[in-house]
């Protein structure tokens, strides 16, 4: 009985009320078609394209521009009219995304600008992303020209910088080895140009996707019309001073002499082939460099492009004399000293810089006193100075050293013999 009474009891709740709330249930579906009626559903067939988000810091996507959107279906009002691409926003998120260099599946978003669009599907909803780590690295660069014009000859091919930076994704700056920069001499006026340089790899071949920084470098051939040749002697260019205490004492070069090719003109008034500046600035020993000759604008060495030189440093030497204090090692402090002088002239040779240190405290010299017995001595005065200098002279020569033994005092009464031993009080030197 409990269990009909219970359905009884469902049944009674559905269909209590039924007209009202079949009524609802048509009412409902009227509306949903209504609105569908009122709306146009449309496929926009794209390309749309797709926008990077939230790319992290210090990377780079290495297959940017991105793979667009060929299809989105939508449903709009029927007034809103056919939309465009640019009425869709599209992007990746790259927050959670690892620069491993290789391609991974980042899931697309599409959202409608305008809120009564309602998006339904697109294609594809996923596309491949690669994120790699943004790095930079310091190459060489290299110019190579073509044959100059007829009737000229090319002189020194002279560009700045000489190195570049090469900024993109790790996995393409570590192939780049260098830059190269290809020149055509295409008139016969001197060549003076801003030329756009590539970046290569160590087979030749170049490098995309990497940036130059700057990007183009300045290159400047000079074109010569009326070519001599002339040898002219070499010629260091020295700067800076030594330390104190030294000097250049010579400048060699090898070789002594360079042939020159250039404007006739411009061979007439060069005496000889400058070199590079070498620094001796500071230096304390001899300075041996290579280095390129500094030669004007359209003159070229044949043969030799650097020149060694060597700058031979010598310390200045001179001969001071010190008055040095006199000092008594080994005394018997049973004895009393007493020397004829107190200091002695030396006379040293060396460079000025152990001179100066040798004079920059109070000189003195030991003379060694053990073993003397009381009376007068000759000692032969022996100074013990550091290596770097010589000891010319020495005035004078000996010092008389006397020795003597302090007197005894006795207390008064009593009679020399009776008196007890007493130990001799030591002097100072």
């Amino acid at each position: 009985m409990n269990v009909r009474r219970f359905g009884r009891r469902v049944v009674g709740v559905f269909v209590h009320n039924w007209p009202l709330k079949v009524a609802a249930i048509v009412l409902a579906t009227l509306l949903y078609v209504g609105l569908v009626a009122t709306q146009d559903s449309a496929t926009f067939p794209g390309p749309i394209a797709v926008v990077p988000v939230n790319t992290p810091a210090g990377t780079v996507i290495t297959n940017y521009p991105l793979r667009p959107i060929d299809e989105v279906r939508y449903l709009a009002p029927a007034d809103l009219g056919r939309l465009t691409a640019d009425d869709f926003i599209v992007t990746v998120d790259l927050s959670t995304l690892q620069p491993t260099g290789g391609p991974s599946s980042v899931p697309v978003s599409v959202i409608a600008k305008d809120p009564r669009v309602r998006i339904l599907d697109f294609r594809p909803r996923n596309i491949l992303v690669t994120l790699d780590q943004e790095v930079e690295a310091q190459v060489p660069v290299t110019v190579t020209r073509g044959p100059a014009p007829a009737g000229t000859a090319a002189g020194q091919t002279v560009f700045s910088p000489q190195q570049v930076t090469v900024r993109g994704p790790s996995t393409a700056v570590r192939k780049v080895v260098g830059v190269q920069v290809d020149v055509q001499l295409d008139s016969a006026i001197d060549f003076d140009r801003e030329v756009q340089g590539t970046a290569v790899d160590a087979s030749g071949a170049p490098v995309t996707g990497v940036v130059l920084i700057p990007r183009t470098i300045h290159v400047t051939i000079p074109l010569i019309t009326n070519q001599q040749s002339r040898t002219v002697p070499v010629n260091a260019v020295i700067t800076g001073t030594p330390a104190p205490g030294f000097r250049v004492a010579s400048v060699e070069v090898s070789p002594l002499t360079v042939t020159l090719e250039g404007d006739a003109d411009q061979l007439v008034s060069l005496p000889t082939a400058d070199t590079a500046p070498i620094s001796v600035d500071g230096a304390t020993r001899d300075v041996v460099q290579k280095v390129s000759l500094a030669l004007p604008a359209g003159v070229t060495p044949v043969e030799v492009g650097t020149v060694s030189v060597t700058v031979q440093i010598q310390a200045v030497t001179e001969t001071r004399t010190y008055q040095a204090g006199l000092r008594l090692d080994g005394g018997d402090p049973n004895y009393e000293y007493a020397v004829s002088i107190q200091s002695v002239l030396l006379t040293v040779y060396g460079s000025s810089a152990d001179l100066d240190r040798l004079g920059s405290a109070p000189i003195t010299v030991s003379i060694d006193v053990s073993g003397l017995t009381p009376g007068r001595h000759q000692l032969t005065v022996a100074p013990s100075l550091p290596s770097a200098v010589t000891v010319v002279s020495i005035n004078p020569q000996t010092v008389t050293v006397t020795v003597v033994s302090p007197p005894s005092t006795l207390p008064s009464g009593i009679p020399p013999s009776q008196a007890p031993a007493q130990s001799p009080s030591p002097s100072p030197s």
